[in-house]
C-alpha cells in the first residue's frame, strides 16, 4: 500500500506505553513498601481504590486538583472506606507517583515499530496524560528521542477528543491533516478526536473488541508491528 502520510502521531497510554501494567505493578510495589500487603489483599484494596481514583481523575479539572491531590484524596477515601487507620496517604501518594513516573513498561513491539518509522516519518505524541509522567516514562523506556512533537493535555489545556489538541500537533509537525495518521486505543478520545480534526485513524485494537457500525477507522491493527505493512 502506498502511503500518503508524512507524519504519524501516537496516543501513549495503552498504545505505546502499557499503562495498565505500570499502574498495577507500581501500586503493588507501593503497598509493599508501606507493608500494607500484609493484611490487605490486592482485590480488596483495588476494588475500593479503583473507582474512587477514577472519580477524582475525571473530576480533577472541575475541582482544580493536580495529580498529587488526586492520589492523596484517593488514598484517604480508600482507607476510610476500608475502615483502616493509615496516616501516610500523602507519603504513599508521592511514593506511588515516583514509581509510576519511572516505570518503563511498553506495549509489545513499541520500540521496534518506532525504530522502523523513525527517519521515514515525522513522529508525534498526543496524550491526555500528565506531562511529567509521560516524558519520564518514555525516557525510561528508551523512546523519547524518537519524537518530533509532544502534545500533552495538562500542558496545553485541551483534551482529546477536542480537535484543538490535534491542530497543535499539526502546527508543530508542519503538516496538513490529510498527511497524518493517528494511532490510538480509544474509540472516544482517539477515534472521535481524530475524526473531529479530519485525520485518518488507525485503531490499535489489542483486545480484539468488536466494532459498532458507527466506528469506521481507516485501519485496525492488533499488533503495532502491523504498521510496517502500511509504510
Amino acid at each position: 500500500m502506498e502511503m500518503r502520510y508524512k507524519a504519524i502521531i501516537f496516543d501513549l497510554d495503552n498504545t505505546l506505553l502499557d499503562y495498565s501494567q505500570s499502574e498495577k505493578k507500581c501500586m503493588q510495589q507501593a503497598l509493599e513498601l508501606y507493608r500494607l500487603h500484609e493484611d490487605l489483599t490486592w482485590d480488596e484494596f483495588w476494588g475500593t481504590f479503583g473507582p474512587i481514583n477514577f472519580n477524582y481523575w475525571m473530576n480533577r479539572i472541575q475541582h482544580n486538583h493536580d495529580i498529587r491531590q488526586v492520589l492523596e484524596h484517593s488514598f484517604t477515601d480508600t482507607f476510610l472506606g476500608l475502615k483502616r487507620e493509615f496516616n501516610q496517604c500523602r507519603e504513599i501518594s508521592e511514593t506511588y507517583w515516583g514509581l509510576f513516573c519511572s516505570s518503563p513498561h511498553l506495549e509489545p513491539h513499541a520500540d521496534l515499530i518506532l525504530e522502523h518509522l523513525h527517519g521515514n516519518f515525522a513522529l508525534g505524541v498526543i496524550s491526555n496524560g500528565i506531562g511529567e509522567a509521560q516524558r519520564k516514562r518514555l525516557a525510561a523506556g528508551g523512546l523519547f528521542h524518537y519524537f518530533d512533537s509532544f502534545i500533552i493535555s495538562d500542558e496545553v489545556k485541551y483534551w482529546k477528543p477536542d480537535p484543538h489538541i490535534f491542530k497543535l500537533a499539526l502546527q508543530e509537525l508542519a503538516v496538513d491533516s490529510s498527511e497524518v495518521l493517528y494511532i490510538g486505543d480509544s474509540l472516544t478520545d482517539d477515534y472521535e478526536g481524530a475524526a473531529n480534526a479530519g485525520i485518518d485513524f488507525c485503531y490499535y485494537n489489542r483486545r480484539g473488541t468488536p466494532l459498532s457500525d458507527r466506528h469506521r477507522p481507516a485501519y485496525m491493527i492488533k499488533d503495532l508491528m502491523e504498521l510496517k505493512d502500511l509504510t
